[in-house]
This record gives structure tokens, C-alpha cells and sequence, in this order.
């Protein structure tokens, strides 16, 4: 199946709107989700309901959608108020579909990404998986401008970086995972833009580095030999390529600051209160500590409106 499928819609919708702007911009996740695959895949890709049938092409779907009205895709994380209330906490929303189509006059029309097995006796897979509609579905499809967005984003992680550092054991693994990434964050916030540039740069490259290793430990043939090296470079290169949404950004026109926005956002996942009423394991002091729900909630609302306005530019 398409794995992660929010890389798929954030691609869609990055795509999408240049595409309706004008600019014929393509994406290799589009074209080819299961591009250097080890192995071939049994599952099929319906594609996108239209007209009591299915478009497999994202391209052709979409110029289909523009003739009826369409004026901008969007696709936006949600955070699950639930998620940040310890005692009784409400029912939890269900998942925000991947895509919202905005039309002319402001409709809006949400699509999911839906899978079932190909044969009922096999639930385990192949699959067959497709974007359907949504009736029903009322959430708004807003996001806020990107300087607002931005703003908000600083100022919260700031408050996070000085709640959780000084209360993060720096002899325990998780405590460090969840400061360093409030960390990473502000430090993209403050690049300059020369900064940022050399900085994507070597995260990039730590990306390649990493793909490489999955390339080699996923090869079918086992263990790996140096003549199988330039399919494995080759692979590699090419997961990385399917996936790196802030070059698309970049061919779509986005600004560096943009970029910045969405790097910064995409990784925002705070501990909250849902893992402190379900994990197994003892979470780090600084979440029980007074006033670090209020902190880490507002970060983690802040990423998400981030993230939407840099993703979502039409």
C-alpha cells in the first residue's frame, strides 16, 4: 500500500495547487508510489472516485476536478483535543480525511484514503486501496496565514524548549528524544536563510545516509554483497527522492521560509496525555510536572496550523 500515505497527500496538495496555478509540476510520489521497489506489489491502486468509477491518475483526476470549479486542494493534521485531557476525556474525533477539495463559492468536498483486502479470506493482504469521499464530513478546511502561523510556532516552541530542557534527564533516552526535538525545531526557526540551506542540506544527507541502511538490510538477497552496492545506492536515492516533499515545495515556487515552516513543524509530537492514560512504561518526570500540559499542547496545536499553512500555499 502507499506508505506513508500522509507524504502521498501532502505531495497531492503541494502538486495539486501548482498544477492549478498554472505551473505543470509533477512528483515521483505521484507518478510512482512503489518506485524501486525489492520486490513487486500485489496490491492495486484503485485510484480517486469520480463519477461512480475510479481515476487512477492523480493528474487526470484532478484537471477533471478544475473543470467542475475546483480552486484549491488541502490537506491538514488535526490534533485530537482528547489527546490532552488526563480524567474523563471526550470522545475522540475521528481521523481527519487526507484531502479537502475547495471549490468555487467555498465548497468543500473531503476525500480518505480507503483499503480492503483484495480477497476475503486473505485479510492480511494484497490489498486494493483508493481515495473516496466522505459524505457527511463538516470539519473546516481552513488554515491561517503563514506569518501568523509561523509566529505562533516560535513563541510556543520557545515556552517548550525552556519547560522541557532543564527537566529532560540527560542519562535517559526518551527524555532527550522529546528535547531534542524542541531543539531541532527552534534551531530551524531561528536559521537565517543561508543557515536553513546548509542545514536541509545535512539533513538531507543524514536522510540518504539512513535510506541507504533500510536499501541494504530490506535487499531480498541476504546478506548484501558489494556488487549488489549500486542498486542499493540506487534505491536509496530514489525512496529519498519519492519522499523529500520540501523539494517539491521548492519546484512548486514556496519561499524558504515556507520550507523552514513545514521542516520545523513536521516532526512536532510532544507527549501527551493519552500516552501518559495508555503506555506501559513510566513517561518522562517533566510530563507529570504543573503547567507542562498547558506548554506542550500549545506546541503541538502551533505545529499543526504550521504545518498546514506551509503545505497548503494556494
Amino acid at each position: 500500500m502507499i506508505n506513508p500515505v500522509h507524504l502521498y497527500a501532502w505531495q497531492a496538495a503541494i502538486v495539486g495547487n501548482a498544477r492549478l496555478g498554472g505551473l505543470d509540476l509533477r512528483a515521483l510520489m505521484l507518478d510512482d508510489p512503489w518506485v524501486a521497489s525489492n520486490s513487486p506489489s500485489r496490491d492495486v491502486f484503485r485510484g480517486f472516485a469520480l463519477d461512480g468509477d475510479f481515476e487512477p491518475s492523480f493528474y487526470v483526476w484532478l484537471e477533471k476536478q478544475q473543470a467542475r470549479g475546483l480552486k484549491a486542494l488541502r490537506t491538514l493534521r488535526a490534533v485530537d483535543p482528547a489527546d490532552w485531557v488526563l480524567n474523563t476525556p471526550p470522545e475522540p474525533q475521528p481521523r481527519l480525511p487526507e484531502f479537502a477539495l475547495v471549490f468555487q463559492g467555498d465548497e468543500v468536498v473531503w476525500y480518505r484514503h480507503a483499503w480492503s483486502p483484495l480477497r476475503r479470506e486473505s485479510p492480511e493482504g494484497p490489498f486494493e486501496e483508493c481515495f473516496v469521499p466522505v459524505p457527511g464530513e463538516s470539519r473546516p478546511a481552513t488554515r491561517i496565514a503563514l506569518e501568523e502561523a509561523e509566529r505562533e510556532l516560535l513563541a510556543a516552541t520557545r515556552d517548550y524548549v525552556a519547560f522541557v530542557e532543564p527537566r529532560a534527564r540527560s542519562d535517559e533516552r526518551t527524555d532527550r528524544f522529546y528535547a531534542d526535538m524542541g531543539r531541532l525545531s527552534l534551531d530551524l526557526l531561528s536559521d537565517t536563510e543561508d543557515a536553513f540551506a546548509r542545514r536541509l542540506a545535512a539533513l538531507r544527507e543524514a536522510e540518504l545516509k539512513e535510506y541507504r541502511r533500510r536499501a541494504k538490510e530490506w535487499h531480498p538477497v541476504q546478506p548484501a554483497t558489494r556488487a549488489m552496492r549500486p542498486v542499493i545506492l540506487a534505491n536509496a536515492a530514489k525512496w529519498l527522492e519519492r519522499d523529500d516533499y520540501l523539494r517539491v515545495m521548492e519546484a512548486a515556487g514556496a519561499s524558504w521560509r515556507a520550507v523552514r515552516l513545514a521542516r520545523a513543524s513536521q516532526d512536532v509530537m510532544p507527549l501527551n496525555m493519552r500516552h501518559e492514560r495508555t503506555s506501559e512504561e513510566q513517561l518522562p518526570p517533566f510530563v507529570q510536572a504543573p503547567g507542562y500540559v498547558e506548554v506542550a499542547r500549545r506546541w503541538d496545536f502551533a505545529a499543526a496550523a504550521a504545518l498546514n499553512a506551509a503545505v497548503n500555499a494556494r
